[in-house]
C-alpha cells in the first residue's frame, strides 16, 4: 500500500511546490485578534467609567439671600455615608453634592441643612455623567 505521508516531501520537490509564509489562517488569526483587541482597548475604560459611576447623582443647592456655604456645613454633608463628594462653585453661593442615589436619599442630605436651620434651595437635580458632559461641553465653549 502507497503511503501519501511518507513520500508528501518528495511529491513537493518534484512539482516544485514550496511552502512560503504563514498561512491563510494564521493571517486572519492575526488580523481578527488585533481588531478585538484594538476595539477593547477603546471600549473598556468607557465600561468601567460607566459602571463606576451609574449610581451617581449630582444635587446642586442654593442658599437663600446669598449667604455663602460654611466648611462646617460641607464636613457634615461629607461624613454622610453615601455621598461621594461636595464642591462650592467660585462665588460659594452653590453646593453640588454628588450621592450614590442606592445608598442615600435626597431628604438626608437636606436634614444636615434644616439642622443647622439653613435656608437651602434644590435647584437641580441630574445623573453624575450628565453633568460632567455638560460640563465638558460649556468648557469647550469658551
Amino acid at each position: 500500500m502507497y503511503n501519501f505521508e511518507k513520500y508528501k516531501d518528495k511529491r513537493k520537490k518534484v512539482l516544485g511546490i514550496k511552502s512560503r509564509g504563514m498561512g491563510f489562517y494564521t493571517i486572519v488569526l492575526i488580523t481578527c485578534l488585533v481588531i478585538i483587541s484594538g476595539l477593547s482597548l477603546a471600549t473598556v475604560p468607557q465600561v468601567f467609567s460607566y459602571i463606576t459611576t451609574r449610581n451617581l447623582e449630582d444635587a446642586i443647592f442654593k442658599m437663600d439671600k446669598g449667604s455663602t456655604w460654611s466648611d462646617e456645613v460641607i464636613r457634615q454633608t461629607l461624613a454622610i455615608e453615601g455621598v461621594k463628594n461636595a464642591l462650592r462653585d467660585r462665588h460659594n453661593t452653590r453646593l453640588v453634592v454628588t450621592y450614590d442615589r442606592q445608598k442615600i436619599q435626597l431628604s438626608t442630605i437636606k436634614s444636615v441643612f434644616t439642622r443647622q436651620n439653613l435656608n437651602a434651595t434644590l435647584l437641580n437635580q441630574m445623573n453624575h455623567r450628565q453633568r460632567k458632559k455638560l460640563l465638558k461641553k460649556e468648557e469647550e465653549k469658551r
